[in-house]
């Protein structure tokens, strides 16, 4: 047998138990005990009140409420304080025809309705009292709801909002979209509610979620890539993709970020220029970098074939030559140095010159460009150098370009 306290021992232990004990507010109280002299009126359950505050997890949130437990019967109802920041000290009132297992059988919230507590607490009696009545409501509700807790959908939930904010009320939107009233009202009174779609819609988000990683970390590869290229590391560098993507701005960011100046360092090309003006930018910048962006129709001249295999050859030191006749290039052996002079001033450039630059060329994968490119990839081989050859077998309208890329080159 446990032996009895002396005095200051029992003082001991009934300083901790109130330590312990949470008091209903009184404002809470008060109120509580006017709803069970109603429900007891109208019942005559006899309810009497627990003399300690009741805390409960309504809606994922702690909520204080007062119990009132039947000296008749198993029955047992809960009054809840109002947390939802609406006006009313009363937030739901909760019945439970077996209180001994604690699961409530419906709950009625006050903070979501327009309608005097009273009315609300006829409902409430009503339901408690009434089987066939009770029954009814939550068939229709069943039906209107679909589940009590079903989940919302993306769709549902901005529908939801949307509604709210056009202020319509819980009931009219659970009976006009057919989504659960709980859930409608567990929104309105601001509590966070995360929509679960399909299987189908989560699986094209998680779809879409791996191409946009996968989108990113290709842009972030080209992004150190190109400093690479930038800081002399490689020859050159084919960037093929579709429009829009971000290839363009990677590479000014990587070439800027490494410290070169556009235009001194670097020059960035566009759309469609010719070859005589690409073979000039090469002696430009022979110990610089070239960006050629969306420059695809060099590859259908055979001359802007021939000045991109030899520009993209892996070695240090390149020679570069353009050997048809124009007034745009001279021959070193032809002039004198004073010509030569006046010739460079005037922009006109040597027809063969060495080359020790490097090149990034961009391009937005035309269908011709696609299929080379697949083909590359099959072939295991994705030299810029094997890209241009493969391109001339192909701009040449040759109908078996594959066979000869694999055989000659």
């Amino acid at each position: 047998m446990r032996k009895i306290p002396n005095l200051s021992e029992f003082v001991n232990e009934a300083n901790a138990f109130a330590a312990k004990v949470e008091y209903v507010k009184p404002a809470l109280s008060r109120a509580a005990d006017i709803v069970a002299k109603f429900v007891n009126k109208k019942t005559r359950k006899d309810f009497k009140k627990f003399p300690f505050a009741h805390t409960a997890t309504i809606d994922g949130q702690e909520n204080v409420g007062v119990m009132f437990y039947s000296s008749k019967g198993k029955e047992a109802f809960r009054v809840s304080e109002n947390t939802s920041g609406a006006a009313g000290i009363i937030g739901s009132l909760q019945y439970f025809s077996n209180a001994e297992n604690g699961i409530a059988d419906f709950s009625l919230e006050a903070g979501t309705h327009k309608i005097p507590v009273i009315k609300l607490l006829h409902e409430f009696v009503k339901l408690a009292m009434e089987d066939d009545y009770y029954t009814e409501v939550i068939a229709e509700s069943l039906e209107v709801n679909e589940a009590k807790t079903r989940a919302l959908s993306t769709k549902e939930l901005k529908e939801v909002n949307d509604k709210l904010s056009a202020g319509a009320s819980v009931r009219s939107i659970a009976l006009a979209l057919e989504v659960p009233y709980r859930q409608i009202s567990r929104i309105k009174k601001g509590v966070s509610v995360k929509p679960i779609d399909s299987p189908a819609v989560a699986q094209n988000d998680a779809t879409l979620n791996d191409k946009v990683k996968y989108l990113e970390e290709t842009m972030e590869d080209i992004y150190q890539i190109s400093r690479r290229v930038g800081a002399g590391a490689f020859n050159s560098l084919f960037i093929s993709g579709r429009a829009g993507t971000g290839k363009t701005y990677n590479v000014e960011r990587a070439l800027k970020d490494e410290g070169l100046t556009e235009d001194e360092d670097y020059v960035l090309v566009s759309g469609a220029a010719s070859v005589i003006m690409m073979y000039k930018k090469f002696y430009q910048y022979r110990n610089g970098t070239l960006v050629f962006d969306d420059c695809d129709a060099v590859f259908r001249d055979e001359n802007g074939r021939n000045l991109m295999k030899a520009a993209l050859d892996t070695k240090a030191i390149r020679k570069i030559s353009y050997l048809k006749k124009t007034k745009a290039v001279y021959d070193p052996k032809d002039v004198t140095p004073e010509e030569e002079f006046n010739l460079l001033e005037a922009g006109v450039v040597p027809n063969s010159f060495e080359f020790a630059g490097r090149v990034i060329f961009i391009s937005n994968l035309q269908k011709d460009k696609e299929e080379i490119y697949e083909f590359m990839k099959q072939a295991k081989d994705v030299s810029m150098r094997t890209f241009v050859k493969a391109a001339g077998f192909k701009m040449a309208g040759l109908p078996n370009w594959k066979r000869m890329a694999e055989r000659y080159l």
